[in-house]
């Protein structure tokens, strides 16, 4: 065996064969067992913003796209206003925005304020609202003109 010696500052050490003690290796292990543990629970924070990112992509389209049907009407919108006015309001829907009992969390309801803020103009709010982890909403406002 060949031993030799290392000098740093005033101090000699004897150098070592080839290896490591069973202490460095168990810190190394926790060391990397540190580290995965902190990569997993950062995923896991990822994957849940991924999911609620998707959730508001949806409710954006689907408000976006009762508004384009309500400003498509012109001067016929209906009179809805309140959401919980009967024909102002639709739900449970799937992310396509069809009707459906099973898969279904938004809801969505629209609100027409004619003559708001000028004579002529007519105030439109559609909301989507759903649950994912809390409760969230989208509301998308416009202004459509009744001449």
């Amino acid at each position: 065996m060949w031993w030799h010696v290392l000098r740093i500052g005033p101090l000699f050490l004897l150098g070592r064969g080839a290896g490591f003690t069973l202490i460095e290796v168990l810190f190394s292990i926790l060391f990397i067992s540190l580290g995965v543990l902190g990569f997993s629970a950062n995923t896991v924070g990822v994957m849940k913003a991924g999911h609620i990112s998707s959730n508001i992509t949806v409710a954006t389209n689907l408000a976006q796209d009762k508004m384009e049907q309500l400003k498509a009407l012109g001067a016929v919108l209906p009179a809805c206003p309140t959401a919980t006015t009967a024909g102002c309001f639709d739900g449970p829907l799937d992310p396509q925005g069809v009707s459906a009992l099973s898969g279904a969390i938004y809801r969505r309801s629209w609100v027409v304020s004619p003559d708001t803020p000028e004579e002529g103009l007519v105030r439109v709010e559609v909301t989507v609202s759903w649950i994912d982890y809390l409760p969230r909403t989208v509301t998308l406002t416009t202004l459509v003109f009744r001449g």
